[in-house]
């Protein structure tokens, strides 16, 4: 009796994985699955890092446009969106306009807390405006936002030069 062989040249007698087949392919799906768990798993500490770049590159933004322009700038917070918006101040025939600069940009997956602006106090509510003056200039301020993980990362403007410090917290 003679083995059925196709017109490729292979037996059509075998079918299905033998062991060995199979404990390999296990072994790299196991093998794949032990690398990429831990990058799916600091998803959440890259988003952060994401959002906290994002808030001092607008921050910077607004620094430099204001120097340039001489044209004041605000930094708004919202609490109750969980968001911060950029805006021009234009003044034209004596009527000082306020034309949003950029997008309105969520906070997610960060909670904003608490804003303490130097000289004007602490505020946990509403919409918190921090000013960028014409000529560099900026109000002091500390900026409270809690991580997923609860707990707290103080974000501290500096007036003179626009940089950004971040301070861990124990919560």
């Amino acid at each position: 009796m003679k083995t059925p062989i196709s017109p490729t040249g292979t037996s059509n007698k075998g079918s299905g994985f033998t062991l060995v087949e199979l404990l390999v392919v296990i072994f790299v799906l196991s093998l794949v699955s032990l690398i990429s768990l831990p990058l799916v798993a600091d998803r959440g500490v890259a988003d952060e890092k994401l959002k906290l770049r994002r808030i001092a590159g607008t921050l910077k933004q607004l620094y430099n446009e204001a120097s340039l322009t001489r044209d004041e700038h605000l930094l708004t917070f919202d609490f109750t969106r969980n968001s911060m918006l950029a805006y021009r101040l234009r003044s034209a025939n004596g009527v000082i306009e306020k034309e949003p600069f950029g997008q309105e940009i969520s906070l997610q997956p960060l909670q904003l807390q608490q804003i303490d602006i130097a000289d004007k106090g602490s505020f946990r509510t509403g919409q918190i405006s921090i000013r960028v003056f014409p000529l560099g200039w900026m109000e002091a301020t500390k900026i409270t936002l809690r991580r997923e993980s609860g707990k707290d990362i103080q974000v501290e403007f500096s007036p003179l030069t626009g940089a950004m410090s971040f301070n861990e917290e124990r919560s």
